[in-house]
């Protein structure tokens, strides 16, 4: 059995947790928690799996519980988020910070408990089994131009899931600055949040980090973020965004933006996989290999979730598979070779 505590000021959201969880027969819910300071107390009783908490509350809020949480007795904690701007900006710190990965609060109770109870099962269960360490597949995106223009010279894009932003938090803090190559990140979240994300990252980069907008030309020196919500399309030396449906089950996928940059830049792209669950961007991996460029996947030990690495290696084309310290100079060898 998976132990959950449920953390959130709301009673009605802690039922709907509750319900939702318990739908599971592998899933305990332990207790429930209406404050910061109550889970505090609770955590050193009952020892849950997992702790999904809430971002803003009263006495002690999300980010601030987190904290203490890693400092006590480290849980891999689930946040669970309103779609605001400001509750965007703080789940956004708190996955920089140690939170594994995060939900969305359902607007409407009634069309979308069914997909929220899906998703909240799937993340817990999940990231209980990774203890801290979908559509089908695109094939071919046509019409895609394929001549280069004034863009940079190489294109490195990273594809990231669940625990992706501590992992991008600590490669971009790292990454010098290379004027020749343009970084597009791929980062499974819905909209609102990738701006956050953005915001984040470029506060630690030496490059100029920023969410990508449709028909925005790519520059070298320059990281993007695909947006939340969007499919990012590299069409021309330009992005593209597009609303067509999922890929395995996400959008924005890494598959997708790796089979258009990849026609562009060719052998001088570079893919990189991180943390995450699912199989998406293997697919988008092959294709590099196949144009000849490089790509990198995180090991094991230091993802949050392998899943992601796992199908790329377990495809067979993955150049290197590297822990998350090492990813930024393994990075730069390649940039500095091709």
């Amino acid at each position: 059995m998976i132990k959950v505590l449920i953390v959130d000021d709301s009673a009605l959201i802690r039922r709907i947790i509750r319900d939702a969880l318990l739908q599971n027969p592998d899933i305990e819910v332990v207790d429930t928690a209406e404050n910061g300071a109550e889970a505090i107390e609770k955590l050193k009783e009952l020892n849950p799996d997992v702790i999904t908490l809430d971002v803003e509350m009263p006495v002690m809020n999300g980010l601030e519980t987190l904290k203490k949480i890693i400092s006590i007795k480290p849980t891999p904690v689930i946040m669970v988020s309103a779609l605001t701007t400001k509750e965007a900006s703080v789940t956004v710190e708190a996955l920089m910070s140690g939170a594994v990965d995060f939900i969305a609060k359902p607007k409407n109770l009634f069309s979308d408990f069914d997909s929220f109870v899906k998703e909240l099962q799937s993340k817990v269960v999940n990231v209980a089994k990774s203890k801290g360490r979908y559509a089908p597949i695109i094939e071919s995106l046509s019409g895609i131009s394929k001549t280069r223009g004034n863009l940079p010279e190489k294109l490195l894009i990273i594809g990231s899931s669940t625990g992706g932003p501590q992992a991008l938090y600590q490669i971009m803090s790292k990454l010098n600055l290379f004027r020749d190559t343009s970084i597009v990140i791929v980062q499974h979240m819905p909209g609102g949040f990738t701006r956050s994300l953005a915001e984040r990252l470029n506060s630690v980069s030496k490059l100029i980090v920023k969410e990508a907008e449709d028909k925005e030309v790519l520059y070298g020196g320059m990281a993007y973020v695909a947006p939340g919500g969007y499919h990012l399309i590299i069409d021309d030396g330009k992005f593209s965004l597009s609303k067509d449906p999922p890929v395995l089950g996400v959008r924005p996928s890494v598959d997708v933006t790796m089979l258009s940059g990849v026609r562009v830049f060719k052998d001088r792209t570079i893919g990189v996989i991180l943390t995450g669950m699912g199989s998406d961007g293997a697919r988008g991996m092959e294709e590099i290999k196949k144009y000849g460029g490089k790509t990198i996947a995180q090991d094991e030990k230091s993802c949050v979730v392998f899943g992601m690495p796992k199908a790329a290696i377990e495809r067979g084309v993955v150049d290197k598979i590297a822990d998350l310290d090492s990813i930024p100079v393994e990075i730069e060898r390649i940039i500095s070779k091709l």
